[in-house]
C-alpha cells in the first residue's frame, strides 16, 4: 500500500485562499487543491492518512465525526477521494514526525509513503518522503508538489 500523510492547513488551503474564502459558510478547504491531490491518488492508488490536527474532527465511523470531520468527508467525496485513516492522537506525542513513525510501525503493508506538509518537523529518516508546501507563498499544494509526490511514491 502507498500512503499520503496529509496535512490540511498550508496544503489544501493557504493565506491567499483564506483572504478570498466565503466566511458565511463552511469553506476551510480550497477545493481547487483537491484535483491535485486526486492526481496523486489516481496515479498511485495511495491511501490518504490524516496527519493534520484536523484529525481530531475525523473518525472512520462517520457518525463519530464532528461537523468539521463531516465537512472533510464531504469535500473529499465531491472529488472521489476518501480518508483511509489518521495518525495517533497528537496529545500522546510532541511532534508530527513521531505520530507518523508510530502509525508506520503499526502497519505491515506500506510499500511507500509521502508526507505533504507545510511545516518542517524533525523528519530525520522520513525527510526523503517529505514534500513541503507553503501556507504563505502560493496556494498550498501545487502542480510541482504533485510531481515531487509522484516521484517519491513511485520510487522503490
Amino acid at each position: 500500500m502507498k500512503v499520503i500523510f496529509l496535512d490540511i492547513d498550508g496544503v489544501l488551503n493557504s493565506a491567499i485562499y483564506d483572504a478570498e474564502r466565503d466566511r458565511s459558510k463552511l469553506s476551510y478547504i480550497d477545493k481547487t487543491r483537491l484535483p491535485l491531490l486526486k492526481q496523486i491518488v489516481d496515479a498511485t492508488n495511495a491511501k490518504i492518512v490524516l496527519s493534520s490536527t484536523w484529525r481530531e474532527h475525523w473518525n472512520r465511523s462517520c457518525e463519530l465525526c464532528d461537523d468539521n470531520g463531516k465537512y472533510l468527508n464531504d469535500c473529499f467525496a465531491e472529488f472521489g477521494l476518501s480518508i483511509y485513516d489518521k495518525t495517533p492522537d497528537p496529545k500522546l506525542h510532541s511532534d508530527r514526525d513521531e505520530e507518523i513513525r508510530e502509525w508506520l510501525l503499526t502497519q505491515r503493508d506500506v510499500e511507500n509513503y509521502v508526507i505533504l506538509d507545510d511545516t518542517y518537523y524533525n523528519w530525520g529518516n522520513l525527510k526523503d518522503h517529505f514534500v513541503k508546501t507553503s501556507m504563505y507563498f502560493g496556494r498550498g499544494l501545487e502542480s510541482r508538489h504533485v510531481l515531487e509526490a509522484l516521484k517519491i511514491l513511485n520510487s522503490n
